[in-house]
């Protein structure tokens, strides 16, 4: 049984230019603004330096 849907449409009618949609993407990720860049780089600070810290308590722990 051959599909008429396919049948009627052709490969300009799929172009999403000619059809008038928009291109932006609603799913697409937009690039992080200053105050959250920092705000991240804050966070992988305080967290590098936790566990530096952690390490060097667990290394003066005393051996048993």
């Amino acid at each position: 049984m051959a599909n008429l849907l396919w049948d009627r449409l052709s490969a300009e009618e799929h172009h999403p230019q000619q059809r008038g949609l928009d291109r932006y993407d609603p799913n697409e990720i937009d690039p992080p603004g200053p105050l959250q860049m920092f705000t991240r780089l804050g966070l992988l600070l305080l967290i590098a330096l936790g566990f530096g810290l952690a390490a060097e308590l667990l290394a003066r722990l005393p051996p048993q």
